[in-house]
Parts: structure tokens; C-alpha cells; sequence
């Protein structure tokens, strides 16, 4: 349920390069991902309003100029470090929903995966908030992403129907979009302070208040097969 707070940086690449691979097919993307690890790094530590394309290629040690090869703006760079997250949001959905624990029980390991992957810098989440008030490229980014992430819970809360879990009179697109924003509650709440435990029980108790009577039902009907006729 993530719209903005994913800028954990993770790099399997070392940004410390003497130079890029040269615009050509079979280098472009390994030149493309050192940049975007490297802007991603930088929007980390001075924010996206202060980060000058400058601070990025001086940290990769070639020209301005070498950026812009690969990315023409700041924002066109930003939406590259965007770029990742609906596919990580989607691999965790089905990864912790794969089994046949209870619903609360994966609800506390999805709320923790999420929070390991995207919550680690919501600050500057909020600056891209901010930023994107005023700025139209920065606004048209966040709701494309925005729109990525919808498509993907929604049809993941369709599974969640086929399988019983949810019911089936539910409208999932209206429910993915409050879940989306329930989970940027959340992030409000880590940014001013609130510890990551008081955050996960209100997550939990969200979590209880909409979908826990259809684990009760789904208990019920199993308990009735059990027991037989």
C-alpha cells in the first residue's frame, strides 16, 4: 500500500565508478541503474529540492554532462529511482499472503516487510509530496505510480475474493485506494516520531476492524467441515 516512502537505498553496485559504460545497448542499463543508485543516495542525504545534478555525477565522478546522456532532467531521474517499487510492492503482497496463515498473522508480516523495504525514509517521501504540490512533472509521476499501485492491489484483492478471504460484494478498486492511503497514515505517523510498534498496532487494529470478520466467517465455515453434517 505505497505511494511515495520507498527510497531505501540497496546497492549490489558500487557508485564509486571512474566513469559510465558508453550509451550502447549492452552497457546502458548497467550505466542507468549506477546513476539511479547514486541519485537515490544523494536525494537520501540532501533532499530532492537541494540535490543538484552536479552532487550526482560529482559522486560518480564523471561530468553533468554524462548524466544527461541517460536521464534530461532531475525529475526524468527521480521517476527512475521510482521506477522499481511497484514490482518489489507486488512481490511482497504475494509472498506474504502465499500461505495459509491467519489474515492478522500475515497482516503483521506484510506491515514489517513494508516498513524493512519502503519506510526507511519517509521524510523525504514527504518532500516529494511537497514538491509535487508545485512542481506538474514531479505530480505526474507520483499518480502514474500511483495508478501502478492500485492496478496491482486490486487485482491482488480479486485473488483475495476468488479465494474467499474477502467478500465477495467488495469493491476492490475503492478498497485499494483507502489501503493505499491507510498505509501512508501510517508513514505520517513514523515521520513525526511515533514508534515502529505503535505504528504496526494500528496497523493491526485497521487491519482487525475491516477484514476480521471475514476470518471469523472463514473459521466458522471451517470448523462446520470439520465437524461435518
Amino acid at each position: 500500500f505505497k505511494l511515495a516512502g520507498h527510497f531505501k537505498y540497496r546497492s549490489p553496485l558500487s557508485t564509486k565508478c571512474k566513469g559510465l559504460p558508453k550509451v550502447v545497448p549492452q552497457y546502458k542499463d548497467e550505466a542507468r541503474t549506477r546513476i539511479v543508485e547514486a541519485a537515490l543516495r544523494t536525494f537520501t542525504e540532501k533532499g530532492y529540492h537541494q540535490t543538484r545534478m552536479d552532487d550526482i555525477a560529482k559522486r560518480l565522478g564523471v561530468s553533468k554532462g554524462a548524466l544527461y546522456l541517460y536521464f534530461p532532467s532531475k525529475e526524468e531521474l527521480f521517476k527512475g529511482c521510482y521506477e522499481t517499487a511497484p514490482q518489489a510492492f507486488s512481490e511482497i503482497l504475494h509472498s506474504t499472503f502465499k500461505d495459509f496463515r491467519t489474515p492478522m498473522q500475515n497482516m503483521q508480516d506484510f506491515f514489517d516487510k513494508m516498513q524493512d523495504r519502503f519506510a526507511s525514509n519517509s521524510a523525504l517521501s514527504y518532500e516529494i509530496f511537497a514538491q509535487a504540490s508545485r512542481n506538474p512533472t514531479l505530480r505526474k509521476i507520483l499518480k502514474e505510480n500511483y495508478d501502478e499501485y492500485a492496478i496491482i492491489l486490486t487485482r491482488f484483492l480479486e485473488e483475495m475474493k476468488e479465494r474467499g478471504v474477502l467478500e465477495k460484494n467488495l469493491e476492490t478498486r475503492a478498497l485499494a485506494k483507502a489501503l493505499i492511503a491507510l498505509w501512508n497514515g501510517m508513514e505520517t505517523i513514523l515521520t513525526v516520531g511515533f514508534p515502529a510498534s505503535e505504528a504496526r498496532r494500528a496497523w493491526l487494529e485497521a487491519m482487525k476492524a475491516m477484514f476480521g470478520h471475514a476470518e471469523y466467517s472463514r473459521e466458522r465455515k471451517s470448523r462446520a467441515s470439520i465437524a461435518g453434517p
